[in-house]
């Protein structure tokens, strides 16, 4: 009988996330502020009236599962911390699109537009506290001691996580932000809760502090090689595949990769970039632009480097791949060629 491929194990594992997701949620009593569940519900895609799922993917969570059968361990032991882990990727994205004054999120209006911005503030943190208590649930599943350890380094995540997310807002007034800045940035966001959810994988499997070491590496390495090839479809990619406008980073003046480095090499984008009002057609023109600079060619180029770096640890760690080995660099591999 064949292995399990990835298509298999998304098909089983999803479905389990969402329902340890859910279990982990209604044991709060949330009696004396429905509302405040309405919006959490919402938020989470739970809602009744829910078409289109309303959340994203659950990646986080399923490379933690995957990381901890990969290490020849039950997946089940693992499933309080891939949920906290979802719980508190879930708890920035409501603060973020409020720092960010995004208006729609998975092709929906965002909590904050629907409830306010200090409703949407006070369930973010709600979010962050159920993360909390989820992951102690650990104790269950692994020991004191795990739990304990899986707790400081979630902690120890969320400031990373604030730390990028300064960054990230200061850059928005900021004149000149180099490439290495932009670089720490995403680091901070994207590749410290990528490689966590890794992490978390490794120790509840009882990994050597090397192993946990190997496993953070590939998922911040596969954090950052992610943010950058979405900011490559950010600008160059198939609206229809992406699901976004191709024109929305230009437009907002987002200083993605691509961009930053358009503004320290090429004059004319950075002429063009100094417009307030930019038309449809201006943005297809700086596009063309940034790509003669070299800057798709550069950031492609972070995309393979940082890729290349995902692999190399995860074929130190599983140089003889199980079939839940096999679908991590599956996994990466989907992840990292996307279509353009």
């Amino acid at each position: 009988m064949p292995s399990p491929s990835l298509m298999d194990f998304q098909q089983t594992l999803q479905p389990a996330i969402e329902t340890a997701l859910k279990a982990s949620f209604e044991v709060h009593n949330f009696s004396h502020s429905p509302t405040l569940k309405d919006m959490l519900v919402y938020h989470m895609g739970w809602a009744k009236n829910e078409k289109t799922g309303g959340h994203g993917k659950r990646i986080r969570p399923l490379i933690t599962l995957l990381c901890t059968g990969a290490c020849d361990a039950p997946i089940e032991n693992a499933l309080p911390a891939a949920t906290a882990i979802e719980f508190l990727h879930n708890f920035t994205l409501i603060h973020d699109d409020i720092e960010d004054k995004s208006p729609h999120r998975h092709g929906r209006p965002t909590l904050w537009t629907q409830w306010g911005i200090a409703q949407a503030i006070n369930a973010g943190d709600a979010l962050f506290g159920i993360a909390q208590l989820t992951m102690l649930d650990l104790v269950k599943t692994t020991d004191e001691v795990i739990a304990n350890q899986a707790i400081r380094r979630l902690n120890q995540v969320c400031l990373q996580l604030t730390q990028g997310q300064h960054l990230d807002i200061a850059f928005e007034s900021e004149q000149k932000v180099d490439t290495q800045a932009y670089l720490t940035m995403i680091a901070g966001k994207t590749g410290a809760l990528i490689a966590l959810s890794a992490t978390m994988g490794g120790l509840v499997a009882y990994q050597s502090q090397d192993h946990l070491a190997l496993l953070a590496e590939f998922g911040e390495s596969l954090g950052l090689a992610f943010q950058i090839q979405d900011d490559i479809l950010g600008i160059w990619g198939d609206s229809k595949t992406i699901g976004k406008s191709t024109a929305s980073d230009i437009l907002t003046h987002k200083k993605t990769l691509p961009i930053l480095f358009g503004l320290q090499h090429c004059p004319e984008f950075q002429k063009a970039w100094q417009k307030q009002d930019v038309s449809h057609k201006q943005v297809e023109r700086m596009s063309v632009i940034l790509s003669s600079c070299g800057a798709q060619a550069y950031t492609r180029s972070q995309v393979n480097i940082y890729t290349k770096k995902a692999i190399d640890a995860l074929e130190h760690l599983f140089s003889h791949k199980n079939a839940y080995a096999q679908a991590l660099f599956d996994l990466t591999e989907k992840l990292l060629n996307r279509d353009f």
